[in-house]
């Protein structure tokens, strides 16, 4: 890794201060892996159309591989495998969703899996923000032996404290906003096996529109949100996927990004000071580094109430992964 202190200095998050050689793109689309449990998941991946091996920017989401696109051609087009993969149980991905729950084994295999890829160098970085940055905590501490380095940005470190719970205090409207609308994928997966392409046909209609009434509902679409319920306290069920109880594991330097005004701003803070005085490797303790930015998630503007920070607060997050890669 580059040592990205020397860089802050001069780095503009809206510019491009780097230069590497821009190459045309591929891309595949759900490319498979099986985990260990034998959960097949599916990835679409984008890579420089040149013959040579190339590192690995791994991203492993929950919010649906179809809508980072432009990331994966700009990371492509820079000299990275980017891989962006669906989450167990999430849109093209196999399996039962349960948030954190297999984040740890799922990772660690996706990790060893790209780094095995035919134009992988066997470098693989981790990318993301929000969930897709648990994504990254919980593969690190899981310690995949081809793990050169993570990116989480505006995430979380302690999913009781940061995540659902603030204070001992149930944080209803995110815990409640983000599993509706995560449910939304969920319902339907559950319909699909009564959705058929007859439903198009308008002047023919098919008798059965079970597609309407799935069955049950909603029921059982979030249940992890009545467990975050059932545990008020900072219990076993939260300690089984803490990080804050893990950094001796993360072997790997981290860039954390935070905002001053994001709502897990601690959970940043706290991430950056856990490495750099428990990292379980020399490399994770003096090569990590932290940003902080005006805000996110909600990021990308340059306001944040009726404050204007100006245009240059407005971050560059794939540009500042492509400095902080080897």
């Amino acid at each position: 890794h580059r040592c990205l202190g020397v860089m802050l200095g001069t780095l503009m998050l809206t510019g491009s201060i780097y230069a590497r050689e821009q190459y045309d793109v591929k891309v595949e689309t759900n490319v498979a892996m099986k985990t260990r449990d034998g959960i097949t998941l599916r990835a679409d991946i984008y890579r420089p159309e040149a013959p040579g091996k190339f590192p690995v920017i791994l991203q492993r989401t929950p919010y649906d591989k179809r809508n980072d696109v432009a990331t994966g051609l700009r990371f492509a087009a820079n000299g990275f495998v980017f891989v962006d993969q669906d989450v167990r149980g999430r849109n093209a991905s196999e399996g039962d969703w349960y948030p954190f729950k297999y984040e740890s084994q799922d990772g660690y295999d996706a990790v060893e899996w790209a780094a095995e890829l035919p134009y992988s160098d066997g470098k693989v970085g981790l990318f993301g923000g929000s969930y897709v940055g648990a994504t990254q905590m919980l593969a690190a501490i899981s310690s995949p032996p081809h793990l050169v380095g993570i990116m989480p940005f505006v995430t979380a470190t302690d999913y009781y404290e940061d995540w659902a719970y603030q204070g001992g205090a149930f944080q209803q409207l995110l815990a409640q906003a983000w599993s509706s609308a995560l449910a939304l994928d969920g319902l339907t997966r559950r319909a699909a096996p009564t959705a058929l392409a007859t439903h198009w046909n308008l002047m023919d209609p098919p008798v059965d529109y079970r597609v309407l009434n799935p069955g049950k509902g909603s029921a059982g679409l979030a249940n992890y949100y009545f467990d975050w319920i059932d545990h008020p306290t900072d219990d076993e069920y939260w300690k089984q996927w803490s990080i804050q109880r893990n950094f001796n594991k993360i072997q790997v330097p981290a860039l954390v990004i935070g905002g001053w005004y994001d709502l897990f701003q601690d959970g940043s803070l706290r991430t950056y000071m856990g490495i750099k005085s428990e990292g379980g490797s020399e490399t994770a303790r003096n090569q990590t580094r932290l940003v902080m930015l005006v805000g996110m998630p909600a990021g990308g503007t340059q306001t944040i109430g009726d404050i204007d920070f100006g245009k240059k607060s407005v971050p560059d997050i794939p540009g500042l992964a492509i400095l902080w890669s080897p």
